[in-house]
């Protein structure tokens, strides 16, 4: 499978610091990243140098469908490009973009046509598009539901009679208007696409499919451990720090509190076997399980805290820390750290 990153070019859309973008460009390389999409425009926006050959090799052009956005992507070292369009599904393809795909033929780009309303078509419309510019050297076409219309079952469905019929490389851009880009992106890889458009933690205008997510739908539903995951968590934090946005905590995947656990239940449970409430171990994204002391605790998760510091508490000891800490939980309205704890404990069983 090869991903396509689209966290780059957001950042490039909002101003990200120059300073970022080489530590960023780095640090996407962990995730085996095969292509990095960026605007053309975006790029010349930033005052960016032209690309050099290493870059060229990463980082293909969005440009929409006009032949100064071709000659401009030119000058700029851009020999791998996207020519972006959304036409009308009765009219096909505008004489405006027939002339970009020359234009850019005849400089001997690599050409990707991208469909931005894909989803608005029929598959014998979208067959009929790929026969109007089979003869313009276009290598890959991109199939992007820039309106969110398709859900996994229409996508896999879709895709699948599309990478038959057509036979060049096929591209999935899912958008995520609906929740739904991390799930139709596995319907895309179901269906034999082997270029699938992510983002770290789906950042974006119109969000794309998650690639934390999507490496781990590879490794756990697929079966195809293409990367090691230790560092996951920690190189998306990185990476949307360069971005300059937070995550939520409890976002799938790397978010900070999705292995908090405050449940006396839970946390009985998931001492006993974390496969209960954890599809995999923190350990496998480099996450750490927390256990939270709260209103909703019970002795199990009193008894595991002391335990972290091997200290053995009896059940009667258990059970006035736990009383205590749940009428601490409530008059503060949030849960009790460690260093609370602490005190209780230090001030009435030691």
């Amino acid at each position: 499978m090869i991903w396509i990153d689209q966290t780059l070019g957001e950042g490039l859309r909002i101003g990200m610091d120059k300073e970022n973008i080489n530590s960023m460009v780095e640090l996407l390389q962990s995730f085996q990243i095969g292509i990095i999409d960026v605007k053309v425009t975006d790029w010349q926006k930033c005052s960016l140098p032209p690309l050099g050959m290493l870059q060229q090799k990463q980082i293909r052009g969005k440009i929409n469908g006009t032949i100064d956005e071709v000659e401009l992507a030119y000058s700029l070292g851009f020999r791998n490009i996207i020519i972006g369009c959304a036409p009308n599904p009765a009219a096909g393809l505008t004489n405006q973009v027939n002339a970009s795909l020359l234009a850019a033929q005849k400089l001997e780009l690599n050409i990707g046509l991208c469909i931005e309303n894909a989803s608005n078509f029929s598959i014998e419309e979208i067959e009929g598009l790929w026969r109007d510019v089979s003869t313009m050297g276009v290598k890959s076409f991109i199939y992007s539901d820039g309106n969110s219309l398709l859900n996994p079952l229409s996508t896999s469905r879709i895709l699948t009679t599309i990478v038959d019929r057509i036979p060049i490389s096929v591209e999935f851009h899912g958008h995520n208007a609906y929740g739904l880009a991390t799930a139709n992106a596995l319907g895309a890889m179901q269906a034999g696409v082997k270029y699938i458009a992510t983002a770290v933690a789906g950042v974006g205008l119109q969000g794309h499919a998650a690639i934390e997510e999507v490496i781990m739908i590879q490794k756990r539903l697929l079966g195809e451990k293409n990367m090691e995951t230790e560092d996951l968590s920690r190189n998306c934090a990185l990476i949307l720090a360069a971005f300059g946005v937070e995550h939520p905590a409890t976002k799938a995947i790397i978010g900070q509190d999705i292995f908090a656990h405050e449940s006396g239940i839970h946390v009985d449970g998931v001492l006993k076997n974390p496969q209960l409430y954890e599809a995999f171990s923190p350990e496998e994204v480099g996450a750490i399980r927390k256990l939270v002391i709260g209103k909703h605790s019970g002795t199990a998760s009193i008894k595991a805290k002391f335990k972290q510091r091997n200290i053995i508490l009896s059940a009667i000891d258990a059970q006035y820390l736990l009383k205590q800490v749940r009428k601490l939980a409530v008059m503060q309205k949030k849960a009790v750290d460690d260093d609370a704890l602490w005190r209780i404990y230090q001030d009435k069983v030691v």
